[in-house]
């Protein structure tokens, strides 16, 4: 059993790791949208290895500042090279005439659907305490 405990820190370890690299390698792209896939990944490394670690009981502080994270490298990205509007979900990837309306960021935009399904984990996550 220790063992299994050994190995379940490998792994934490391993997702910790591959979190700042992702961080990193957002920092230090100019394309808006690696920037973005590599600020979701380590927003993803992030939630799995807290959850491995059972600190349940802070998942979502940690989530709530991953997002505030992202939200700020959204706010000042390294590269504006897409200033003509998105007209996608950038989650969905479903187009504006599948959707409607798309809320707009600076290069990304997120429908309703999207949007809502984000406020249900959210909101799941308030209501585990």
């Amino acid at each position: 059993m220790n063992q299994e405990f050994r190995k379940m820190d490998d792994v934490i370890l391993e997702l910790e790791k591959l979190s700042f690299l992702c961080e990193e390698k957002s920092k230090s792209n100019n394309q808006l949208e690696r920037q973005r896939f590599y600020e979701g990944m380590a927003i993803a490394y992030t939630t799995i290895a807290v959850y491995l670690k059972e600190d349940l009981d802070i998942i979502e502080s940690k989530v709530v500042d991953e997002l505030y994270s992202a939200l700020e490298k959204t706010s000042k990205p390294n590269s504006i090279s897409n200033k003509n509007p998105v007209t996608t979900c950038s989650f969905c990837h479903k187009n504006k005439e599948e959707v409607g309306e798309l809320a707009m960021g600076p290069g990304v935009s997120i429908c309703c659907e999207c949007l809502e399904f984000g406020a249900e984990i959210i909101k799941s996550y308030s209501s585990d305490e």
